[in-house]
């Protein structure tokens, strides 16, 4: 049997990671088995054609024990009322059309995005949010939420989901005292357009922290392939809750224990169950992005130890 290095997360400082220690971790022998609806890749182009002829449609790709994940396309015009996440954030990549979001942050003082194809755009737990559909094409986004986040509405909707009804109720909304805090203090980013901050990059591999909450953690990814040095027996790591991908520029391979590796095209979205080895890697000629979705601001990833540990 191997041991397991549990590392830190390669950019912190060097007092940290030399805490770093072998520790022996339960490891189920059979890989933890996908349940429905999670599936290792799930196809934009799939999805796209599977709906052919229909401007709205939704998919909920991923729903486990952390996130709730949907793929959702709107006809132009569609909007999404005012509302907010009493204890969740929420985000979007936008696959498709061109989007425009109302958030609030801080409270009272809504900012404007017109968020187009390659966008990733964030509304913070508690603060009030709308879109609106203002492409002539169906817009396609990813919509990511905690797994049972409900919107609550500051005007009463005239018509609730079956099963349930509309009850006034009192609520925080200022922003959360006890949540993870920016980087120096810093106001939230609430939009990034991949494609320029590509434009940007004067690096060829680079991260970008995005969004770091209680809850909630995505990391865009990117760089080339050429650049990997491979090592033989790589396995990557796994970690003790899930990981869903998007491929938000380019190709992704994912190598995920158990699977035979598969190429993720820009759009599809892959998902790893909780301690499964995964390895997520740059794939073709051009430069390649991924967003990293994680249910934890710092979560642990454990590897494999160095060779003689």
């Amino acid at each position: 049997m191997r041991l397991i290095s549990v590392l830190f997360l390669a950019g912190l400082p060097a007092l940290y990671a030399q805490k770093s220690q072998v520790f022996y971790f339960p490891k189920p022998t059979e890989p933890a088995p996908y349940r429905a609806p999670m599936k290792p890749i799930v196809r934009l182009a799939d999805l796209k054609a599977r709906h052919k002829g229909d401007a709205n449609w939704s998919e909920t790709v991923v729903a486990d024990y952390y996130n709730h994940v949907s793929v959702i396309s709107a006809a132009p015009g569609s909007k999404v009322p005012l509302h907010l996440h009493a204890d969740s954030p929420e985000y979007w990549f936008i696959e498709q059309g061109q989007i425009r979001f109302e958030i609030d942050d801080p409270p009272g003082q809504p900012h404007t995005i017109d968020a187009q194809k390659g966008s990733l755009v964030f509304a913070p737990e508690r603060m009030l949010h709308s879109l609106e559909v203002t492409s002539n094409e169906p817009a396609i986004r990813v919509e990511v939420t905690l797994r049972e986040a409900s919107p609550i509405f500051p005007v009463k909707p005239s018509e609730a989901e079956a099963g349930k009804r509309f009850i006034p109720a009192t609520v925080w909304t200022y922003p959360n005292p006890d949540d993870v805090p920016n980087p120096g203090g810093k106001p939230d980013r609430l939009y990034f357009n991949i494609p320029e901050m590509l434009k940007a990059q004067t690096k060829r591999s680079w991260s970008d922290l995005a969004i770091m909450r209680n809850r909630a953690h995505a990391n865009i990814i990117c760089g080339f392939a050429s650049d990997l040095k491979h090592k033989p027996g790589d396995r990557g790591h796994f970690h003790d809750f899930p990981e869903t991908w998007i491929v938000m520029q380019g190709e992704q391979q994912f190598t995920i224990e158990g699977l035979p590796p598969f190429v993720g095209h820009e759009g599809d979205i892959a998902y790893a169950p909780s301690t499964r080895w995964h390895l997520p890697v740059p794939y073709g000629e051009a430069d390649s992005c991924r967003l990293a979705m994680t249910p934890f601001p710092d979560g642990n990833h454990l590897y494999d130890p160095p060779a003689g540990k």
